[in-house]
């Protein structure tokens, strides 16, 4: 079959060019690839590769870069010679750079791909238009629920420019998950390539988590030993490694990293924890200068902070300047406006509540929209009011906040109180951070510790259902875990630090498995920090740190939405002993336990000396009980009274928000069919191995004899998956697939950009036909050389137009369907059969490659058509809003009006090819 010195192409990797048969042997054979300089080993029985004989009247170039018309063809000992103008060429003299790609060239030259292929690549450019007409593209491939105010401000903050806004929901409603949404999706759109993560160092782990789990968003991460190498080195790019980074914001008070981020190339900065940027007229923290720099150089920036205005006005201006200092000029010019916001607010609150309006509220609504005041009393007219009066008066795009208050689904909160009696430790050093883990350092301290022995009368008292228990330490964990083994045969999960990503999901598909998982999950401070339990609803807290941020997050593991039962919450602590007085303080004075406080932390912040002593010593415990409880009330209420309706209306549309979930889990069923039948012919067709695992989970992994050598996001031991949204949120230990995974993306281009699938031949047993008639059918794709991100496929499709040409001289547009089911043929038997109908055949497809080119002109019209009238309503509705609402920057319409001239410039570019071939006989 093989024989040195022939001409062989790779199906697989057509654009190597021609191979040069350099090695036979009975298991394999290997040929040299002059286009690369490299060579490909193959299994002989079963290689991809086909024979490349040119025929009579083919222009075939030579390695001397000569060119020769075939005027004969004759093989001999295996080797093809060529004649042309009274001389002989060996196939070897033949120009490696030789390339078949085009469909009609692998159609003749036999290089036909099995019927499955070419079905699949007509499959693959079908999805691929639909996804990218999507209004929602992006957004539906997170592991996330699709939450109503989660899903409309990710789609709102994106719709338009690259967004320069402040997330601030309320503790449990996700601003991390929405922060991922909008990046995964202008990632995917490549709207933006380069991000800088800037958070707290003890939410460090909880960012790489959820972007990798939820959001398959890879970050680096910067450390100390990485800047120390880089200073050694003399290196002054610490960012260029990566395209996204995670960095602690510890170190970029250092003044090496803030040099080396402020001269990085960011597209996007997000800033968590937010609030903990000081700035005042006089004077601002080194961090808020470094963001602020960033800032000016980066094109969008996310805040995020669930206490925009806590620490006060002020702060919260200086977060919002941050994002436009032009429409936020100055601190007095903001107070005034924001007065003038709360009757406009009121307003809108008595016409979602469908209230009566008293006359001052009618006299303001015909103030403020003198054009449509008549419409109150018309049918669905306070719905009108309502989306007219958050557009042309409400607070803009810069800030987005949901409250509890407007979000439906959370749980109630049961505290379970124990004060034991302390165990006689040794004395340990007058600091709050080791009164409060008093275990540290004692040699088995579980065996007199009556918290150990508490948490094993609450396993009993709680029958099957499972415990979440968090502690500071991990060494704790690990006591713990080896007693409870020891003296109880109790197998539990564990989660800590010093585990890797892959243990930590083995161990929360541990805990997660409700027939053989384990009852209780151990987890340490960091080790818990990402990782969202609300299937369960007992919650043991075996100390408490000294931050009621820290303590709202570990609660914030169950207190989610979507948790189904109360959470009881069990603190364990000690009689008498520091560990009581400050779990008395929480509750009685901070209220930490039954709701989420936003005012805690600020108080202990507040009152942070007092409150040290006092839990030290126990002096003036229940004045600064009282005194806290007062001021709690009192910030709470001021909190409350600062709620602004029309922002949360904004934030969180209730009509739109609704709709837009629901679509979103229509389409997201449907894809779920649709996909597993992509990922079967897909894994069928490259050799990729699927196993069924039950419970609707499979793994992938390479075949022995895969198409390609590597696929991208397939690793050598492959992967476990599933299609369906709710295994992916109860099991970490298995993908999310879904269309927009990046393996499901990169599949679609690989088979897209590529040759394969673009020359079948098939046949059909149903027809009204001769046997051995035969229809053509041509693809053509529209080819737009424009950048990813104006998503041109949105006007114009990328499955152009379709031909189809019957026995009978009948051409069809856009009619792919036969009347029969098409059938595979072998591959010898579909060589055959191309040749014996070539020369009838080949004018007929240049005839129709040319009809079919003839028709871009009316696709570029109708694009361009489609682009205008979408472009046109962004843009009267922007500039309508924009002459009653300050808020709606100038820059914005200058955005939208600069990418519609992008766009419309590109499609005018656009190219209509033929993308592949294929011969249906009738049989």
């Amino acid at each position: 079959m093989y024989a040195v010195g022939q001409r062989w192409i790779s199906e697989a990797e057509t654009d190597l060019g021609l191979g040069l048969v350099q090695s036979v042997d009975f298991r394999s054979v290997t040929l040299y690839f002059p286009t690369i300089d490299d060579v490909r080993t193959y299994a002989s029985h079963n290689a991809p590769l086909t024979r490349v004989i040119f025929k009579v009247g083919d222009i075939v170039p030579l390695q001397d870069g000569s060119v020769i018309e075939v005027d004969d063809v004759e093989v001999m000992d295996d080797i093809a010679f060529y004649f042309t103008n009274g001389r002989s060429v060996s196939e070897i003299q033949l120009s490696g750079a030789i390339q078949l790609n085009q469909p009609a060239d692998r159609l003749f030259s036999g290089q036909i791909d099995n019927n499955s292929l070419y079905e699949l690549r007509q499959l693959c450019f079908q999805q691929i238009t639909k996804l990218r007409q999507r209004p929602f593209y992006g957004l539906l491939g997170a592991r996330t629920n699709l939450l109503p105010h989660q899903l409309y401000i990710a789609q709102q903050v994106t719709q338009d420019a690259i967004p320069r806004v402040l997330l601030a929901d309320e503790v449990g409603l996700g601003k991390t998950i929405e922060a991922g949404l909008i990046l995964h999706r202008l990632l995917l759109q490549q709207r933006i390539q380069r991000v800088l993560v800037l958070v707290p160092d003890h939410l460090l782990h909880q960012w790489l988590v959820e972007m990798i789990r939820r959001f398959n968003l890879r970050f680096s991460i910067l450390q100390q030993a990485d800047i120390d190498e880089a200073i050694e080195d003399g290196n002054t790019d610490l960012f260029g490694g990566s395209q996204l980074h995670l960095c602690p914001m510890s170190l970029a008070d250092e003044p090496d990293v803030a040099v080396a981020m402020i001269n990085a190339d960011w597209d996007m900065i997000v800033v968590d924890e937010a609030h903990h940027l000081t700035w005042t007229p006089e004077h601002q923290d080194p961090a808020y200068q470094l963001v602020e720099n960033l800032a000016e150089a980066s094109a969008g920036i996310l805040l995020l902070t669930a206490t925009p205005e806590q620490l006060g006005i002020e702060g919260h201006f200086a977060r919002l300047r941050l994002l436009d200092p032009e429409r936020y000029p100055s601190l007095e010019e903001f107070l005034t406006e924001q007065q003038a916001y709360q009757p406009i607010a009121e307003l809108a609150g008595a016409l979602v509540e469908n209230e009566t309006l008293n006359a001052d509220q009618q006299l303001q609504l015909q103030q403020l929209l003198p054009d449509m005041a008549a419409e109150l009393e018309q049918d669905n007219g306070r719905n009108r009011l309502l989306d007219t009066l958050i557009d042309r008066r409400g607070p803009g795009r810069a800030m987005f906040r949901n409250t509890r208050h407007g979000v439906a689904g959370f749980p109630a909160r049961i505290a379970n109180l124990s004060q034991l009696a302390a165990p006689a430790y040794e004395p340990t050093p007058d600091d709050i951070n080791a009164v409060l883990f008093p275990e540290r350092g004692q040699a088995q301290w579980w065996l007199d510790d009556p918290r150990v022995s508490s948490l094993i009368s609450l396993l009993k008292q709680t029958g099957k259902s499972k415990l979440v228990l968090i502690c500071h330490h991990a060494s704790t964990v690990l006591d713990l875990e080896a007693y409870l083994w020891e003296k109880h045969g109790m197998q539990v999960a564990v989660f800590h630090e010093q585990m890797d990503l892959v243990e930590r999901d083995r161990a929360a598909a541990y805990f997660a498995d409700t027939e053989q998982g384990a009852r209780l999950l151990l987890c340490s401070e960091i080790g818990s920090e990402g990782r969202n339990f609300q299937f369960a609803h007992h919650l043991v807290l075996f100390d408490l740190p000294f931050n009621c941020d820290l303590i709202e997050q570990r609660i914030g593991r169950l207190d989610r939405i979507g948790q189904a039962s109360e959470i009881q919450i069990h603190s364990l602590a000690f009689e008498d002993h520091a560990t009581g007085r400050w779990q008395q303080l929480l509750h009685q004075g901070l209220d930490v336990f039954t709701q989420p406080n936003p005012a805690a932390q600020t108080l202990l912040e507040r009152h942070r000396q007092q409150v040290h002593d006092a839990v030290l010593t126990g002096g003036n415990l229940d004045d600064l009980i009282k005194t806290l409880s007062n001021e709690c009330i009192e910030l709470q209420q001021q909190l409350e009274q600062g709620r602004d309706r029309l922002l949360e209306l904004h934030s969180c549309h209730p009509k739109r928000s609704r709709s837009l979930a629901r679509d979103m889990t229509i389409t997201h069923i449907e894809d779920e069919a649709e996909l597993n039948d992509f990922i079967e012919l897909f894994a069928d067709a490259f050799g990729v191995e699927v196993a069924d695992l039950g419970n609707d989970c499979i793994t992938l992994a390479p075949g022995d004899h895969m198409l390609v050598p590597d696929l991208p996001y397939l690793p050598e031991d492959g992967f476990m998956a599933t299609t369906r949204r709710e295994v992916a949120l109860a099991r970490d230990d298995v993908q999310f697939l879904s269309w927009e995974h990046p393996f499901v993306d990169q599949a679609l281009e690989l088979i897209t950009s590529g040759p394969i699938g673009n020359a079948s031949v098939g046949y059909v047993e149903q027809h009204d036909y001769k046997t051995g008639d035969c229809f053509i059918q041509l693809q053509f794709v529209a080819s737009c050389p424009a950048p990813k991100h104006l998503q041109i496929e949105r006007y114009l499709p990328a499955d152009a137009m379709h031909l189809t040409f019957t026995p009978k001289g009948e051409l069809k547009v856009n009619e792919p369907d036969l009347a029969g089911f098409v059938l595979p043929l072998k591959r010898g038997t579909a060589k055959g059969l191309a040749e014996q109908k070539m020369n009838e055949i080949k004018p007929l497809i240049h005839k129709l490659e040319k009809l079919g080119g003839g028709q871009l002109g009316k696709m570029i019209q109708r694009a361009t058509n489609k682009a205008n009238e979408a472009f046109d309503d962004r843009l009267q509705r922007l500039q309508a809003l924009a002459q009653h609402n300050p808020n709606i920057p100038a820059q914005l319409i200058t955005d939208v009006q600069q990418e519609r001239l992008s766009v419309l410039t590109a499609i005018e570019t656009a190219q209509l090819q033929m993308d592949s071939v294929r011969l249906v006989f009738c049989g």
